[in-house]
Formats: structure tokens, C-alpha cells, sequence
């Protein structure tokens, strides 16, 4: 009976070693998007991906799915904002996120790409606005699972693909 003990034992402790190895192995993936510019569809399509999350979270008012989706320091800027209000960050604040934005971050990311960067774990894309009033450069960032959302901003001056490079290049270069 003892080695039984004993083996149960052993097969708890491997088990809840193995599970420990499998919950940091996947912070050591890297990026799967190719480094360096960004023109390739499927990256594209992994970025759509990681937008309609956002998207889907804020609808739901899904806490839980917003934190897969977006980085910890967006979590924090925008509690931070809403505190700033005596509001907290609960469901009905991210639904009424996802609906007071002008365009869906899903729909913003199917515009024409104006420019996009790839390095290390940071992807920076600028898209060009359906009203044309300029891009709107979003920052995603790849935690060795999935893209997260870290930052969107409009950017009214970014009316080229030359300025979209350069906006891109900037932020790109600050998130290193």
C-alpha cells in the first residue's frame, strides 16, 4: 500500500511540474508574423483576427475575453481613464466602449493598409480611414500565444503611405 502512496505521490508531482513547463513554454514562442515589413495576407488576416477579439469582448461586455485580447497595459490606461470618472471597468463600460467607437477595430482593419511593421514581438499597422480623415495606427503585440491589442490611435496628419511609414517607423521604434 505504501508504494502506491508513493506513486500517486510521484504522478501529482509530475503531472503539476509538467503543467507548470506547459504554462511558461508558451511565452517563449516567437512571433510568428515575418519580421520586417508587413504585406503578407495570412499576417493580415492573424491581425483582423486579433481586432474582431476586441471587438467581440466589448460587445459581450466579457471581461475575461478582453483580457485575452488586449495587453495588461491597455487594461490599465483604460481603467485608469475610467477611474478618472469614478467608473469602473466592468461589462457594461466595455460595451459602451465597443459602442462609442466610430468603427469596429474589425472593420477599421479590412481599409486599405497604408503601412505596416513587424519586429520582435510589436506589429504596428496604419490603415486608412473610411472617412478618410487620416489612418489609424494600431499597436498589437505578440505575448508567444496570441497578437494582443495595445494601442489605437488616430493619426488626422497620416494621409500617405509615405507618412504612414514614418508613423509606423515611430511607433515601432518607441515600443523596442
Amino acid at each position: 500500500m505504501a508504494i502506491d502512496k508513493s506513486l500517486a505521490i510521484t504522478a501529482c508531482l509530475s503531472l503539476g511540474a509538467a503543467g507548470l513547463v506547459l504554462a511558461f513554454l508558451g511565452g517563449a514562442w516567437p512571433n510568428p508574423l515575418p519580421q520586417g515589413p508587413l504585406d503578407d495576407e495570412r499576417s493580415l488576416l492573424r491581425i483582423w483576427a486579433a481586432g474582431a477579439a476586441v471587438d467581440a469582448a466589448c460587445s459581450r461586455g466579457d471581461l475575461g475575453a478582453f483580457a485575452d485580447a488586449v495587453t495588461p497595459a491597455l487594461r490599465e490606461r483604460l481603467a485608469q481613464r475610467l477611474a478618472a470618472v469614478d467608473r469602473p471597468l466592468d461589462g457594461t463600460a466595455l460595451r459602451e466602449l465597443g459602442r462609442g467607437r466610430q468603427r469596429p477595430y474589425a472593420e477599421l482593419l479590412v481599409q486599405p493598409l497604408l503601412a505596416g511593421e513587424v519586429r520582435g514581438e510589436h506589429v504596428v499597422v496604419a490603415v486608412r480611414r473610411p472617412e478618410r480623415d487620416g489612418a489609424q495606427v494600431l499597436t498589437f503585440v505578440w505575448d508567444g500565444r496570441t497578437l494582443r491589442l495595445d494601442d489605437s490611435r488616430h493619426e488626422p496628419a497620416v494621409q500617405t503611405a509615405a507618412r504612414a511609414r514614418t508613423a509606423v517607423e515611430a511607433v515601432a521604434s518607441r515600443r523596442r
